[in-house]
């Protein structure tokens, strides 16, 4: 029997539910999930293995105008995701109207990879109210008429199962990359990074997320079998340090138990998790920064 494999691109504006959907499509969390922009800040693997295919879903940070270095290096990110996929995931919150995004991003499919199959998964149908039904696909559809559309809601589940049986069809002949049990290229070590920012995600105030990165500085087993993981959270500016330490520590203490609960969730085992929290004025723009922090 063939077997197939190949890579799937997710894409989409911030918020439109990407991360969501890759969690849904692979029946586990491997994407940190919130409703503030900028959560994806790479691109992350998800991998789907069956009897006869394997699917490598890439999940990519949300395409905005940028303005910052990070940004950009993010924008990067998506378009080289979108040029090496053989089926390119376009995400839409189809109870809302496209914006110029939604156009931009239709454009950077068309012009970065024109031969690529385009599924475009209408999000969050549960929230899209009878009347726009018709109106809202409508234009959609016609911002890439070539594209396979379905609506889903990855939150829910609907129609999850056909667009993972519709994109499994659309994969090409080819070999097996990972092992059966391999879920994601990520490390444990930068998993646990990722759900430390999920939860200051969680807690934090609209303007400190976008400035907010995750260092972890230790991750070691101990003899005791407990994890000792210590990170740090850098911020922009003092005022930022301060909000997300909170009055007499309670912002990173909610923040570290939140994450610490969710790592032990993962991995299955008891974690001590250390907190700290740094300043790096204006880390997006630095590029030396960024690199250290993984961009």
């Amino acid at each position: 029997m063939m077997y197939k494999s190949g890579v799937v691109a997710l894409v989409g504006s911030p918020n439109v539910g990407k991360s969501t959907l890759v969690n849904s499509l692979l029946g586990q969390k491997i994407a940190i999930v919130s409703t503030k922009p900028q959560t994806t800040r790479d691109a992350q693997r998800g991998i789907l293995t069956t009897e006869n295919a394997q699917v490598i879903f890439v999940d990519t940070p949300g395409v905005l105008r940028p303005n910052y270095v990070l940004d950009r290096t993010m924008l990067a990110i998506a378009r080289s995701a979108v040029q090496d996929a053989d089926v390119v995931l376009w995400i839409v919150d189809v109870a809302k109207k496209p914006s110029n995004e939604e156009r931009r991003i239709a454009k950077l499919i068309e012009q970065t990879n024109p031969s690529a199959t385009v599924y475009l998964a209408m999000n969050k149908c549960d929230l899209l109210k009878p009347e726009n039904v018709i109106n809202h696909t409508n234009i959609y559809r016609s911002l890439c008429d070539k594209a396979i559309w379905m609506l889903v809601s990855a939150k829910r589940g609907d129609n999850v199962e056909r667009v993972k049986k519709d994109i499994i069809d659309l994969m090409p002949e080819g070999p097996k990359y990972y092992e059966n049990d391999e879920i994601t290229d990520k490390t444990v070590r930068e998993l646990s990074g990722e759900l430390l920012r999920e939860s200051a995600l969680y807690y934090l105030r609209h303007e400190i997320p976008h400035g907010i990165a995750v260092l972890v500085e230790e991750f070691i087993e101990k003899e005791d079998g407990k994890m000792e993981i210590i990170a740090t959270l850098v911020v922009e500016n003092n005022r930022h340090k301060g909000v997300v330490i909170g009055k007499n520590g309670s912002m990173i203490k909610a923040i570290g138990i939140r994450a610490r609960r969710e790592i032990e969730k993962m991995i299955e085992q008891p974690v001590n998790l250390q907190t700290f929290v740094k300043v790096k004025a204006d880390w997006r723009n630095d590029n030396n920064q960024l690199k250290h922090m993984g961009y």
